[in-house]
């Protein structure tokens, strides 16, 4: 194990965790999950349709649908359960995240986990092996934005250490803030 990255580690440890009766695994994803992943984020935030305009939605989706260019610069981790995909986080490498994020942070984005999947700690797992490559990586801090409808993402941020940094510009007509997780005290106990 001493080459491998720390998500390929922590990748190891959960893969075949279980959550309830069903096996899951966590792995990075391939280009053939890229087009799965696109639709999985469209579904997992249907639900805040509701508060969007037509055309801000229409906005959203295909931001949600940008995978594939994503993955050009960040690192798309996927759960499955039965080979069934589950859920899916994105992760970028400090020096690479992007506006709202300070660049010499880690961040994370596009957090989705299917409806159906949801409170049985798959995006938590995913989140975790994120906050571990960060950690691998020499991250001081972790960066993520998300939006004042999104309280269930906000709570679980909340819950794994994560504080409100600031409040961004609005998208969408949405109140956005920037979270942060500080590695640092972490990284200075070992």
């Amino acid at each position: 194990m001493g080459n491998q990255s720390v998500v390929e580690r922590t990748l190891h440890t959960l893969k075949g965790f279980r959550t309830g009766l069903m096996m899951v695994t966590i792995q990075p994803a391939q280009q053939h999950h890229f087009a799965a992943i696109a639709d999985l984020n469209v579904e997992a935030y249907r639900e805040y349709a509701a508060y969007l305009t037509t055309e801000a939605w229409t906005t959203m989706q295909t931001s949600l649908r940008s995978v594939e260019r994503l993955a050009q610069q960040q690192t798309f981790l996927v759960t499955l359960i039965a080979n069934d995909l589950a859920g899916s986080i994105a992760y970028c490498p400090p020096g690479n995240s992007l506006a709202p994020i300070p660049s010499d942070w880690a961040s994370v984005l596009l957090l989705a986990v299917s409806p159906c999947y949801r409170r049985q700690g798959i995006g938590r797992s995913l989140l975790y092996a994120c906050i571990q490559q960060a950690r691998e990586d020499g991250a001081q801090t972790v960066g993520l934005y998300t939006s004042e409808v999104m309280t269930g993402a906000c709570q679980l941020y909340e819950s794994f250490g994560f504080c409100k940094d600031s409040e961004i510009p609005q998208r969408l007509g949405l109140k956005y803030w920037r979270y942060r997780f500080d590695l640092t005290a972490i990284l200075s106990n070992g």
